[in-house]
């Protein structure tokens, strides 16, 4: 058992970290009713927009951020591969 796993030791360890989450705290967020940039559906978001950024209703942002964050595709590998082939032959590394 590691001595951090016993609450005893780890609360004389570390006195002033909090180490169970307070839930009796927590705030209700605050919903902001906007205009979706994209589909022009009414939706709330849990912020104050910034007026020089576009906000996007749940299925609008999930459209547009499909692909940003997936696996990267075959093209973008061989994309790649052509300029590391560059940069190797610029330096003469084979």
């Amino acid at each position: 058992m590691n001595f951090e796993d016993n609450p005893e030791v780890r609360e004389r360890r570390y006195p002033d970290r909090e180490f169970r989450p307070n839930r009796g705290n927590r705030r209700e967020v605050q919903m902001t009713k906007v205009t979706c940039s994209s589909c022009g559906e009414e939706c709330e978001v849990p912020f104050k927009p910034v007026s020089t950024k576009p906000v996007y209703c749940n299925d609008c942002f999930a459209k547009k951020d499909k692909g940003s964050f997936g696996k990267p595709s075959n093209k973008d590998f061989n994309i790649i591969n052509e300029k590391l082939d560059k940069i190797m032959k610029a330096l003469d590394i084979e």
